[in-house]
């Protein structure tokens, strides 16, 4: 089972799970109510950490509808599910094993099978939090 099917089974007697290859490129996932949609186009890696924001948005804003981003509310929503997304995809102590190493962003992101992005904004908001120096 990869990490895409595990993170789903975590939530399978709460959470429906739908990949459609119909959903628009610039729309890579969404929840509504309990019915997560994820972009089948996506590859692998950006498919599991748009699956892990949006199961971040059903932990952390579930009854709120967060569509317009130009509230400054909806904008610290979307914030407080990618951070969600990000511990959960990257505990710290994960991190933490390649912080003495001189590894490059982009082999922690091949190794976790994660965009590379997605590793440096978590290695940002641990270190926010002082969790890394």
């Amino acid at each position: 089972m990869n990490d895409l099917e595990k993170l789903m089974a975590e939530y399978d007697n709460e959470l429906t799970f739908k990949f459609r290859s119909d959903m628009p490129d610039c729309l890579s996932g969404l929840i509504v109510n309990r019915k997560i949609y994820i972009n089948a186009n996506l590859p692998f890696q950006q498919a599991l950490a748009t699956l892990a924001e949006e199961i971040g948005h059903y932990e952390t804003s579930a009854t709120k509808n967060i569509v317009n981003y130009k509230e400054i509310a909806n904008s610290k929503e979307e914030v407080k599910a990618r951070r969600w997304s990000y511990q959960k995809l990257i505990p710290i102590e994960c991190l933490t094993k390649f912080e003495n190493q001189t590894v490059m962003n982009y082999e922690v992101a091949e190794e976790l099978e994660l965009p590379v992005d997605v590793i440096e904004e978590a290695f940002e908001m641990y270190k926010v939090k002082g969790e890394l120096l």
